[in-house]
């Protein structure tokens, strides 16, 4: 009598496998793994004109609307660049108009300073003429008191009476 061979279940584990067992039965059927394929893209388009077509209308659209934005980017960067350089010309213009009022007051420094320079020197040479017409009148009336002026301090030394006033 021939015994069978006992199913082992998910959880049993056989405690010695042999070499016979680890090979696939033929008269079970393999599994089947295959997945049915969709289609890919290039397969739809080419099978449905209209997606042709209107996948070429969009691709068309894409492209001219990206054209127009980089134009107007462009358009509205050189405006800029525009109105940057009118702004830049305005603040040139007010810089020289201030550099324009820097030498106009320099000038008139230039010209009060000579004035001034002018000025001093002329209150300088009537002191001085001042000061040596008072030295003069102080030589006259020490002469006429009969005393000697020191010519270097202006002091005065008494002369001998009846001698001539004259250096000492």
């Amino acid at each position: 009598m021939t015994t069978a061979h006992p199913v082992p279940t998910s959880g049993a584990h056989p405690q010695m496998a042999s070499a016979a067992d680890s090979q696939p039965d033929p008269t079970v059927p393999a599994p089947t793994t295959a997945v049915r394929a969709e289609p890919g893209l290039w397969s739809k388009l080419t099978d449905n004109p209209l997606l042709t077509i209107l996948g070429t209308v969009a691709a068309g659209l894409l492209t001219i609307l990206g054209t127009v934005a980089a134009g107007l980017l462009i358009s509205t960067l050189n405006g800029i660049d525009n109105r940057l350089s009118r702004l830049e010309d305005k603040v040139d213009a007010g810089f020289a108009a201030i550099d324009a009022r820097f030498a106009e007051q320099d000038a008139k420094i230039a010209e009060l300073d000579l004035k001034l320079s002018t000025q001093i020197a002329e209150l300088d040479r009537k002191l001085t003429a001042l000061i040596a017409a008072l030295n003069a009148s102080d030589e006259i009336e020490a002469a006429l008191e009969g005393r000697l002026l020191d010519s270097g301090t202006g002091d005065a030394e008494p002369s001998a009476p009846g001698s001539a006033p004259g250096p000492g």
